[in-house]
C-alpha cells in the first residue's frame, strides 16, 4: 500500500524515479505541479494547472493518480483523458510501464477504447455464414482474413488487425451497443469486448480519450454509461474540452448517414441480406421509399446551400425543414421489430432489433435537426454544412458550460485540467477557460517551462507587410517571398503553419519549385497521412513541413529536424461559421464583447500552442518568423507577444 508515500518522496533526488531514470534532473516545476495535483485529489477540489513545455506534466499527474487510486480502492478508477492518440500511446507504452516498474506498490492501469473497435465473435461467425452478403471479392477476402486473425489476436481490436478493414466489412463484425447477448452468447468467455470491459471495471488508472469520455458523459445524461463509475478525472490537453464537448453533445446527419443505416439492412443486389431473408413485403417497399426520400431530401438541401453560396454553412435559426424521411423510417423500424418477434433464430432476431433501434435513434436526430425547439433547456444551433459527400445537417449546443457545470463539475467527480496552454498569459485565474466550461470554483496553478526561451529562440517580425484582411493577395505574395528567404537561409529544417487549407495549398504550390531546385523536400499536410509526414520529417531533417490546424499542436519534432518555425498568420477562427456567429450573438446579448471575450483569447491560446512546436528539449535552438503585421499594427497585437514565454524584460527580436 502507498499510504505513507508522497509525491515529494517519489519525485525527489533519492526517490525511485531518480534511481531508475537515466540522467534524472529534479524539476521544481514538476514537483510543484505534482504536489498541487496530490492536494487537489486529497481535498476533492477541482484544479486547473498550466505547465509549460518540458515540465514533465505526465509524471506530475500520473504519480499522484497512482497513489490516490491505491489508497482509495473501491471508489472506481482514476480516469486520465487525453485528446491525441500520440499522447495516449505515450502514456500506455512508455510512462505507465515505467511507473509500474519503479513504484513500490502494486497497481493496475488499462487503456479503454470505444466498443465498436472490438470484433464481435458472434457477429463475425454470422457474417462468415452469410459471406455471400459481400458481392465484392475484396470484401469477402477481408472477412476471411478477419476470421483467421480472430484465432490468434490477443486484443481483438480493429487497430490490432494487420490491415485497415473496409468500413462495410468491419460494420458486419464489430461489437455494438444493443446487439449483444451478454452471458447467453456462446462466445461470452472468449469475447474480447467483455474481457476489456472487465479489465476496465477493475483498473485503478483508466486511460481514455476526450471523445470517449464525453460520449460517456452524454450517455450518463441519458441515464446509461460506458465507463465505470469514478470519482476522479484528469484531463490532459484540456484546452480542447469545450470543442470536444460541443462535438459529443452535438448532432450530424448526411445522406450517407441515412444510407449507412439502409445499407446495413439490404444491399441492392443482395438476395441474402437481413431484409431479404426476414423482412415483410411491406418492409421492402418502405426500404425503397426511404432510399428515394433520402436522395430527394438531401438533393433539396444541396440546392438550398448552393442558392445561398455560403461556404462555411447556412444557419437555419428558427426555420422548419419539412422532411419526408422520418415517417417512412419509423414505419420500417416497426416492421423490423415485428419481424424480430417472429424470428426464432437468435442471431437474426438480435440483428433485426438492433437495426430497428438504430432507425429510431436516427429519426430522433432528424427531428431534432429539422424542427426548431427554442424552449429546450439547452438550445441547439442548427445549420447546413457542405461536405465531401453532400450537405450535412448539423446541430450543436449554443453553450456547453451549463451542461458541464451540472453533469461534470457538480456531479461528485474531482477534475484536474492540465495543458501547456490554458490561458492567455495575463489571465492568472484562467477566467476565460472557466467561463467556457462552467467551472466556477477551482484551484489554479501556472508553472513555467524549465527551458530558457530567452536564449533558445530568436523572434523575427518583418516590417511593413500587407494586412491579410485588407490586402489578401499582396499578403499572400509576401508570405511566399519571406518564407522562401528564411527557409533557404536556414537550409530547410522548417515548419510552416497556416490557418486554412486553401492557404496551405497555394503557398505550397508557390514554394515547391524553388525548394526542389535547392534540393529541399516539401512535405504538405493532406498529401499523405500525418504520421507518415512526421516520420519523413524526422528521417529527412532538412525537409520543410507545411500545414494547418493539427500541426499547431501535439507534434514533437526535436533537434535538427526543426530549427525554423514560420507562423504565416495569427490563428483567428473564421467568424463566418453559423455556430460561431450564434455564440457571438449570445455574448452580445449578455452585454459582453465577442472579439475580446471569445475570438482574441481563443486565438492567443492557439498561437501559444503553435509557438511551442519549436523548442521541445533543453538542447533545442531556433528562429520563429511571424509574418502577420497585426502584432505591430493592432492594439491587440501586443497581447500575442506578451503571451510568449520570454522574460518580461527580454526583447526576443533583438
Amino acid at each position: 500500500m502507498s499510504d505513507d508515500l508522497s509525491v515529494q518522496q517519489l519525485l525527489g533526488p533519492t526517490g525511485p524515479i531518480a534511481r531508475r531514470l537515466p540522467d534524472f534532473e529534479p524539476r521544481p516545476q514538476q514537483l510543484e505541479m505534482a504536489t498541487a495535483v496530490e492536494r487537489a485529489l486529497k481535498e476533492r477540489r477541482h484544479l486547473i494547472a498550466e505547465a509549460g513545455t518540458g515540465t514533465g506534466k505526465s509524471f506530475a499527474y500520473l504519480l499522484p493518480a497512482a497513489v490516490h487510486a491505491d489508497t482509495h480502492q473501491g471508489e472506481g478508477p482514476v480516469v486520465v483523458s487525453t485528446r491525441t492518440i500520440a499522447l495516449q500511446e505515450q502514456l500506455e507504452h512508455k510512462d505507465l510501464p515505467f511507473l509500474h516498474a519503479v513504484l513500490p506498490f502494486e497497481w493496475s492501469s488499462v487503456t479503454a477504447i470505444g466498443r465498436n473497435n472490438y470484433v464481435c465473435l458472434r457477429r463475425m461467425e454470422l457474417a462468415e455464414r452469410e459471406r455471400h452478403l459481400f458481392d465484392d471479392p475484396e470484401r469477402g477476402d477481408q472477412l476471411r482474413k478477419i476470421v483467421g486473425w480472430s484465432m490468434t489476436t490477443g486484443e481483438g481490436t480493429k487497430q490490432d488487425l494487420p490491415f485497415p478493414p473496409l468500413p462495410e466489412v468491419w460494420e458486419e463484425v464489430q461489437a455494438e451497443h444493443g446487439n449483444c447477448l451478454q452471458r447467453a452468447c456462446k462466445h461470452y468467455d472468449r469475447c474480447h469486448w467483455q474481457r476489456a470491459r472487465r479489465r476496465m471495471q477493475s483498473a485503478q488508472v483508466l486511460v481514455v480519450n476526450h471523445a470517449l469520455y464525453f460520449a460517456d458523459l452524454a450517455l450518463r445524461i441519458a441515464g446509461a454509461s460506458y465507463l465505470p463509475p469514478h470519482r476522479v478525472v484528469i484531463f490532459d490537453e484540456a484546452h480542447h474540452l469545450e470543442r470536444t464537448a460541443t462535438e459529443s453533445l452535438g448532432l450530424r446527419v448526411g445522406r450517407t448517414t441515412v444510407g449507412w443505416h439502409l445499407r446495413r439492412l439490404h444491399g441492392r443486389r443482395s438476395e441474402r441480406s437481413l431484409l431479404a431473408r426476414h423482412g415483410s413485403a411491406t418492409a421492402k417497399i418502405l426500404w425503397e421509399e426511404a432510399q428515394q426520400h433520402n436522395e430527394a431530401f438531401f438533393a433539396m438541401l444541396e440546392e438550398k446551400l448552393q442558392a445561398t453560396g455560403q461556404g462555411e454553412g447556412q444557419a437555419l435559426r428558427d426555420e422548419l425543414l419539412e422532411e419526408p424521411l422520418t415517417p417512412v423510417l419509423r414505419a420500417l423500424s416497426t416492421e423490423l421489430g415485428t419481424a424480430a418477434v417472429r424470428t426464432e433464430e437468435v442471431d437474426a432476431r438480435m440483428e433485426l432489433q438492433a437495426r430497428a433501434n438504430g432507425l429510431d435513434s436516427l429519426c430522433s436526430v432528424l427531428r431534432a435537426l429539422c424542427v426548431p425547439n427554442p424552449e429546450s433547456p439547452t438550445p441547439l444551433v442548427r445549420w447546413l454544412e457542405p461536405g465531401r459527400h453532400g450537405p450535412q445537417l448539423c446541430g450543436a449546443p449554443l453553450d456547453v458550460s451549463q451542461t458541464l457545470r451540472q453533469h461534470l463539475f457538480s456531479g461528485g467527480v474531482t477534475a484536474v485540467l492540465t495543458s501547456a496552454t490554458l490561458g492567455t498569459g495575463a489571465d492568472a485565474e484562467f477566467g476565460w477557460l472557466r467561463r467556457q466550461l462552467g467551472l466556477d470554483h477551482c484551484d489554479t496553478l501556472r508553472v513555467g517551462s524549465p527551458f530558457d526561451y530567452d536564449r533558445a529562440v530568436r523572434l523575427v517580425i518583418p516590417e511593413a507587410l500587407p494586412d491579410p484582411t485588407t490586402e489578401a493577395n499582396a499578403f499572400r505574395r509576401e508570405v511566399v517571398e519571406h518564407t522562401l528567404h528564411h527557409v533557404l537561409q536556414n537550409g530547410g529544417r522548417a515548419l510552416v503553419l497556416c490557418t486554412s487549407w486553401e492557404f496551405v495549398r497555394s503557398t505550397a504550390a508557390s514554394l515547391r519549385p524553388h525548394l526542389q531546385q535547392a534540393g529541399i523536400d516539401l512535405l504538405v499536410q493532406g498529401e499523405a497521412p500525418l504520421a507518415r509526414l512526421l516520420e519523413q520529417k524526422r528521417s529527412n531533417p532538412t525537409s520543410v513541413l507545411i500545414g494547418t490546424d493539427s500541426l499547431w499542436e501535439g507534434i514533437d519534432l526535436r533537434g535538427d529536424a526543426l530549427t525554423l518555425l514560420v507562423i504565416t498568420r495569427l490563428p483567428f477562427q473564421s467568424p463566418g461559421h453559423p455556430l460561431t456567429q450564434a455564440r457571438m450573438q449570445l455574448l452580445k446579448s449578455q452585454g459582453r464583447e465577442p472579439f475580446g471575450d471569445h475570438s482574441l483569447p481563443e486565438a492567443i491560446l492557439k498561437f501559444r500552442q503553435g509557438f511551442g512546436r519549436l523548442i521541445r528539449s533543453s538542447q533545442d535552438r531556433g528562429t520563429v518568423v511571424l509574418l502577420d503585421p497585426r502584432v505591430r499594427t493592432k492594439a491587440y497585437g501586443r497581447r500575442f507577444l506578451q503571451a510568449l514565454p520570454f522574460s518580461p524584460d527580454h526583447d526576443p527580436t533583438t
